[in-house]
């Protein structure tokens, strides 16, 4: 009897994997805003605040479990930062900061339709960064790279945070594009100390060809089949 319910589940799951939603690749470039945030001084930067405009290029695989349910895991290369204009309470001065990193977004997907909504953990790796000044009537203009450490005067190497957002995804005829909304809270202060937090909104387009097959749907069939080649030989020694 128990082997009847167990091999019962198994079919239960294989149809349920069958009706899986598709696996796809989705190649991403982008050129898009980011900002951060301040922490206690962030409402008296609110007004001298301005997206960074920066490269985003990657990859993201949707690996179909469910008709209403996808795995998301996403590898990108990053520009962020952000831009505060001339007289700014922090630096007084106009300043860029920018830093280079790839994020890593691990995505739980759920399906409605041609809309989605996905949220997941992200951890993103500095590869390096620099900080922009220009000049102003009492103070000169410089160029400084990023020091990565734990320090005072360093920044963070490591970032870690939560995506979350929404999406639209148009079929075309051999592909299809994603129209993908999304927000980035990142919690580490990025400044050591300093209160600096990579925190943004980006809209994202992504065009993606759909997978060979499944993985899930791939390795249920296996299991499947063993199931059935066991059950076939213990009626064999009836």
């Amino acid at each position: 009897m128990k082997k009847q319910v167990f091999l019962g589940i198994a079919l239960f799951l294989v149809v349920l994997m069958g009706r899986a939603q598709e696996t796809y690749l989705d190649v991403v470039i982008n050129y898009t805003p980011t900002t951060m945030n301040f922490g206690d001084r962030n409402s008296e930067l609110k007004d001298f605040k301005k997206g960074y405009w920066g490269l985003q290029a990657g990859a993201s695989f949707q690996m179909g479990v469910t008709e209403y349910f996808s795995l998301v895991p996403e590898l990108y290369f990053v520009m962020k930062g952000v831009r505060l204009e001339n007289k700014n309470p922090l630096t007084e001065q106009e300043t860029r900061i920018r830093m280079n990193a790839l994020d890593l977004p691990v995505l739980a997907r759920v399906h409605f339709c041609n809309f989605y909504a996905n949220a997941g953990p992200v951890v993103s790796y500095n590869i390096g960064g620099r900080i922009k000044t220009e000049a102003n009537d009492s103070m000169i203009g410089q160029k400084t790279k990023m020091n990565f450490g734990s320090g005072n005067g360093t920044y963070s190497r490591w970032d870690a945070g939560v995506q979350f957002g929404l999406g639209y995804e148009f079929q075309l005829k051999k592909s299809r594009l994603l129209l993908d909304l999304r927000y980035h809270y990142g919690m580490v202060d990025m400044g050591n100390g300093s209160d600096m937090y990579n925190r943004y909104f980006n809209m994202n387009l992504l065009l993606a060809k759909k997978w060979k097959s499944t993985p899930m749907i791939r390795a249920k069939k296996r299991d499947m089949v063993l199931w059935q080649d066991v059950d076939q030989h213990q009626l064999e020694q009836y």
